[in-house]
């Protein structure tokens, strides 16, 4: 007795590789079934990369400007004072007192925060481009991620840049599970 399969190649249990190939074709359709699966999670998750990013880029705003006002004030009680900025910090930093050299620290630290806050925001103003997904992945501001991510409520927005990113996820997921899958596939197929 003979069966033809899905593929309309006869399986035959005279042919002594038959139980095997019924085997590697059943597990190859789980493998997919997984794979697409995984490569549909991923899509998800990418699709929610211009969300956060919208979350981020408008507290980002409030908190540069909330830092230029501390910052210009300094700057305007230094000049005040006789001092440019480095001086009004090598002033503070040579200070006996430690609360003087403490605030000076954290004046130095804002005015840093503020320039890298200035710059991604000018990176953030032409929208969710490679540059500002980059951008917020390697140089976010901890607070203000932190910040976005609580107030951020997870869902499959259906705007055109979150459909581009759930295909890119797709791929950058399905892709190299299709590639391992094909080389140790091939392995597998050659010592058998």
């Amino acid at each position: 007795a003979s069966a033809i399969n899905w593929t309309g190649d006869i399986e035959s249990p005279t042919n002594p590789n038959w139980a095997v190939q019924v085997y590697q074709r059943q597990r190859s359709c789980s493998m997919q079934k997984l794979f697409m699966a995984l490569s549909l999670l991923s899509a998800l998750l990418f699709a929610q990369i211009p969300e956060l990013i919208q979350q981020y880029r408008q507290r980002i705003g409030g908190a540069a400007d909330e830092l230029n006002v501390i910052v210009r004030n300094f700057d305007e009680d230094s000049r005040r004072s006789g001092f440019d900025r480095a001086g009004a910090f090598g002033l503070m930093k040579k200070n006996p007192e430690r609360l003087v050299r403490e605030q000076g620290q954290r004046m130095e630290d804002y005015t840093g925060r503020l320039e890298r806050l200035n710059s991604q925001q000018s990176v953030l103003a032409n929208g969710v481009t490679l540059a500002a997904v980059l951008s917020v992945a390697f140089d976010y501001d901890a607070q203000i991620m932190s910040q976005a991510r609580a107030a951020f409520t997870p869902a499959f927005p259906l705007t055109l840049t979150s459909v581009i990113f759930a295909i890119i996820g797709f791929i950058l997921c399905y892709g190299p599970l299709l590639l391992l899958s094909s080389i140790f596939g091939s392995r597998e197929r050659a010592r058998a």
